[in-house]
């Protein structure tokens, strides 16, 4: 439901009007703002109730909460501080408690070609607005009747006045909140499936040889190493008795042998911190050997020498993320990558209503479908490119894709045909914004914490949500909306540079 925020803001802000409430399309976008920041919130803590309750009764929990965030929606659909309660709040601690599941459970039964489950996984979030937005237009305006030009704050905007189409508003709300409990209720059970497989006794037995016969190896090669998901064992782990030297020709990087370890194998480990100190070293941790020797330095630790090998594969691979010391970076530069998101999600309609001029009907149904196509194929697309090739060469190219819409959209929004162009590539982008996600996680950090990681690094939502809400609120007044686009293409220049050095 959350995806079809931005169909369903000018119906909500008109209706509020109407009802006496002085809002804009401005701070009924704080819904989704605020949706957005409890989801990630709320991530964190559904990692702890999944592994209480168990993922089914997880699922079906919240689904039984989201069924009466907007039931209620429906009945105090007049009150804005009431809806940014039920639709901002509520909402998304049962979204944000079970975001994770679906894509965990997949993980279980495929180990191979992991950006490309996470495409079609993800991708079934962009089904929502194909199947919501249609059904908003359609029940609340079926006469497609046309939005009134009005003068707020030295602006032109376009609200609905007509009494019709704007008591059909809670009605939708209501519709909506019984539909989503019907499908949840169907995916919490479908989702949570076993696959008798997995209990083969002669297929535990196979995983069990193969993974004796790994350790018994000596070899360095970190691709031959396999990781034991069921047994949460560690992967890409060298032996006690060798250490290996990693020269590359970009960065010269040298790891030495430290072969005075047993002699102080007594001693404490001093945890270096990092950023605002929640970032530990782990204790056990013995691959940064040459620590004290390069020193402490905040400037020593910023070299992109040591960014790069402390970003060497699998060396926090099936670790917790806060145990690398860049991870606070990498959560940063996610944060100015997906900025532009929250953007083109709430205002991809209105622009459409106050630039191009085009009815209602045909820009919710051609966005819809067109929109809701492009981000199905832009999960799967880019989970099958990040597969295939590394992870910094596939940001590079999805940052220049976005960076390129935004500088278009200004130019081009009047146009019909091209605005619906470059909405689609901008749906595009941000499926391959949500699959980057997973895929750095999994492929960084590993399976066995990856609820826990996914979660900390989905936060980065939350900081993006806030950067773009100052960034719109900053700006509304001063610039038309599809300008505002041009400050998150330069965000998204400096965001994609550094996403590919931390990522290589």
């Amino acid at each position: 439901i959350i995806n079809s925020y931005g169909n369903l803001n000018i119906y909500l802000t008109s209706y509020l009007r109407y009802k006496g409430n002085n809002v804009t399309y401005r701070d009924v976008a704080f819904i989704y703002e605020l949706t957005i920041i409890t989801l990630g919130i709320f991530m964190l803590v559904g990692n702890i109730v999944q592994k209480k309750f168990g993922e089914r009764i997880t699922i079906l929990a919240c689904s039984l909460m989201t069924f009466l965030a907007f039931y209620l929606s429906s009945v105090y659909a007049h009150s804005y501080i009431l809806l940014c309660i039920f639709m901002g709040f509520f909402y998304a601690v049962g979204y944000g408690i079970c975001f994770t599941i679906p894509l965990s459970c997949a993980y279980k039964h495929f180990k191979n070609n992991r950006g490309f489950i996470s495409g079609i996984i993800i991708s079934a979030i962009s089904l929502s607005p194909f199947l919501y937005c249609p059904l908003q237009t359609m029940l609340i305006n079926k006469n497609n009747v046309s939005p009134v030009q009005k003068k707020i704050n030295n602006s032109t905007e376009y609200y609905f006045d007509d009494k019709d189409v704007l008591n059909r508003v809670p009605n939708v709300l209501f519709l909506q909140s019984i539909i989503f409990l019907i499908f949840s209720t169907m995916g919490g059970f479908l989702a949570t499936m076993e696959i008798k497989m997995d209990n083969d006794p002669e297929i535990k037995k196979q995983k069990k040889n193969l993974l004796s016969e790994e350790k018994n190896s000596n070899t360095n090669n970190v691709d031959k190493n396999i990781v034991d998901l069921e047994k949460n064992e560690e992967g890409y782990v060298a032996t006690d008795k060798y250490k290996y030297n990693t020269n590359t020709d970009s960065n010269n990087i040298d790891i030495k042998n430290d072969h005075s370890r047993s002699t102080k194998s007594t001693k404490k480990k001093k945890k270096r911190k990092f950023g605002f100190g929640f970032m530990n070293d782990d204790k056990n941790n013995n691959d940064d050997n040459d620590s004290k020797q390069k020193g402490n330095s905040l400037f020593g630790m910023l070299t992109l020498d040591r960014i790069f090998a402390d970003n060497y594969i699998g060396k926090y691979y099936n670790k917790k993320c806060t145990e690398d010391k860049f991870f606070f970076l990498l959560w940063i530069s996610v944060v100015l990558f997906n900025c532009y998101i929250n953007f083109v999600i709430m205002y991809w309609k209105i622009i459409g209503i106050n630039y191009t001029h085009v009815e209602d009907k045909l820009i919710t149904l051609n966005g819809s479908f067109i929109n809701s196509l492009s981000n199905i194929a832009g999960r799967i697309i880019w989970g099958i490119i990040y597969d295939k090739i590394k992870i910094n060469y596939t940001i590079f190219i999805l940052g220049i894709c976005i960076i390129f819409c935004c500088f278009i959209l200004p130019i081009i929004s009047h146009v019909y045909i091209y605005y619906v162009l470059v909405c689609a590539l901008f749906y595009f982008c941000i499926g391959g914004s949500f699959v980057t996600i997973p895929v750095i996680t999994l492929k960084k950090y590993g399976e066995t914490h990856f609820s826990l990681n996914m979660s900390i690094l989905y936060t980065s939502r939350i900081a993006n949500t806030f950067l773009c809400s100052i960034i719109v609120a900053s700006f509304y007044k001063m610039l038309q909306l599809r300008y505002l686009s041009y400050a998150f293409g330069i965000i998204s220049s400096v965001s994609t540079l550094l996403m590919c050095i931390l990522t290589k």
